[in-house]
């Protein structure tokens, strides 16, 4: 059985030639490329190791890649305006997005949309799970860190 590889997974606002780039991390050579768009900045996650998602700089869709197809075929998920932050939870079954001053927070599994959350004054700008995905926490431009109980939000959809 061959090592495991390690690599760094980078976007890139301006870049013509790709949206996100995998290196290997002993090497830094450029292993596989995603194409599409531009990425914005904390826009990056990987769900579930096997997908990769960017938002998309100054638009309101997500680009969706499958990590282990060779012919790169771009998804694209609408959101209902501009993203500005990205995270996906450890588990893989959540994705939330910030968009404005809102969190939207989606199951996976189903694409089921399961709240979108309002405490933030002015925009999100980070969002990030606990690596037991049971909590996230949110930054914005407010100068406020919150942080979500996940379990809260899902006993409205059980």
């Amino acid at each position: 059985m061959a090592a495991p590889l390690e690599v760094i997974v980078s976007s890139d606002s301006g870049s013509q030639m790709w949206n996100s780039t995998v290196f290997d991390l002993l090497s830094g050579s450029s292993l596989l490329s995603y194409r599409g768009g531009s990425s914005s900045a904390r826009g990056l996650t990987l769900l579930s190791g096997g997908y990769l998602l960017c938002a998309q700089l100054g638009k309101n869709f997500i680009n969706v890649w499958e990590i282990q197809r060779k012919d790169q075929l771009q998804q694209k998920i609408v959101c209902p305006g501009v993203i500005t932050c990205l995270t996906a939870s450890p588990d893989g079954l959540f994705l939330a997005a910030g968009v404005a001053e809102g969190i939207y927070l989606w199951e996976v599994s189903t694409g089921k949309l399961l709240s979108v959350l309002n405490r933030h004054y002015q925009d999100v700008t980070c969002l990030k799970f606990t690596d037991d995905s049971s909590h996230f926490i949110s930054g914005g431009k407010d100068n406020m860190a919150l942080v979500w109980s996940l379990c809260r939000y899902l006993a409205f959809y059980s």
